[in-house]
């Protein structure tokens, strides 16, 4: 059995149920994360302080496989809950004054608008939400609407509607070039498509485990790049995130110098133990193999999405702005989209559009089978 029919096999009990294409919404686990996660508290039922032991040993080794991932180091990772919580650490910590702006496009989660506009509220710093480019943002687009007073960037690796994924690599140089901070939302690549947060001169990353990592709820993490970490004062602090010890009286707030001062106290530990897991599942069967067979089945599909009568996201006409997320227009979308839904497709509808999110598990015979009940149902 090679790894990846290995890897597809892990979760038959959600492949049995039908075809699921909705790993943009979330994703299915593997039985050793719910292993992991339950050991984790029948550790704590039975001796509670042995809990401790059981964290010093999981979220170090969790926080080096995060890093390995993104091509960063472990002190360069925080644990947090989910991306809303990163992008508000990087809104708030990051060295803005009012009068700055900050550009994102009108594209993105709202995990990744919320907190600029509430900074724009709190602290006078325009969230500068410009026109996308195809899809999503450009250097184009940079060069169009930003100013002197531009101080940062952020994008989503990949836009969670249409699958259109940014060219991190362009826009990090552009921002490098200009002073601008860079920050990137990574919940709809990381754990399906490469990520390398050196290459892309990425300054904060956030990330959460429940969508293509296959991992927890409530669970994720913030990259911030080492050099930048002086520059930065986390807009929470507690025990966790002072250099002083826990159990000290001696209140001084000297900063962790690594990320975790933007941990507050005790992480999620049965998160981060499932997610630990998922990461330690994912490795064995191979990050490049998981993206090959995502890849090569994400561009089955569109190949097969051609031959009918359907409106594909523009994203979708190049290797260069694709990803694994496929969505498409029918004649009508809602109607398209409750067809596939009863016939045990999962997918989901987004701003539109019927968005299919196609992890390293599923396979051709599946994207075979969803152009086989599209055409039953354009053809009513």
């Amino acid at each position: 059995m090679t790894a990846i029919k290995a890897f597809r096999q892990t979760f038959f009990k959600t492949t049995r149920q039908g075809i699921f294409f909705d790993n943009a919404s979330m994703g299915p686990v593997s039985p050793a994360v719910t292993e992991a996660m339950s050991s984790c508290m029948e550790l704590r039922e039975s001796m509670p302080m042995k809990y401790y032991q059981y964290a010093d040993r999981i979220f170090p080794q969790c926080r080096a496989r995060l890093a390995a991932l993104i091509h960063a180091a472990p002190e360069e990772i925080a644990f947090t809950e989910n991306v809303a919580y990163g992008i508000n650490c990087a809104a708030n910590a990051l060295p803005l004054s009012p009068g700055d702006n900050v550009i994102l496009c009108d594209r993105e989660f709202s995990s990744n608008v919320y907190p600029w506009l509430l900074l724009e509220r709190t602290k006078q710093v325009q969230a500068r939400i410009i026109p996308n480019d195809g899809g999503g943002l450009t250097v184009a687009a940079l060069e169009k609407y930003a100013d002197k007073r531009t101080r940062a960037v952020s994008v989503s690796s990949v836009e969670f509607a249409d699958g259109y994924a940014a060219d991190l690599a362009a826009i990090g140089q552009w921002c490098k070039d200009h002073g601008a901070f860079f920050i990137v939302d990574c919940a709809q690549s990381l754990g399906v498509l490469p990520m390398d947060v050196r290459k892309y001169s990425i300054d904060m990353m956030a990330g959460l485990s429940s969508k293509w990592l296959l991992g927890p709820f409530a669970t994720g993490f913030l990259y911030v790049r080492k050099a930048l970490l002086p520059q930065l004062t986390p807009p929470f602090v507690g025990a966790d995130s002072v250099t002083v010890d826990v159990d000290s009286t001696d209140y001084r707030l000297k900063l962790k110098p690594d990320a975790s001062r933007f941990e507050t106290g005790l992480p999620n530990a049965p998160g981060i133990a499932g997610l630990n897991a998922a990461l330690g599942f994912m490795e064995k069967t191979g990050p490049e193999a998981i993206y090959a067979q995502a890849w090569q089945v994400s561009g089955h599909f569109i190949h097969r999405l051609y031959e009918l009568p359907v409106q594909l996201a523009l994203c979708t006409a190049s290797d260069a702005s694709r990803s694994t997320i496929v969505s498409f227009q029918t004649n009508d979308t809602r109607a398209a989209y409750e067809y596939l839904r009863s016939n045990r497709i999962a997918c989901a509808y987004r701003c539109g559009f019927i968005r299919t999110g196609i992890h390293g598990y599923n396979t051709i015979d599946e994207a075979d089978e969803v152009i086989s009940v599209l055409k039953k149902f354009l053809s009513k």
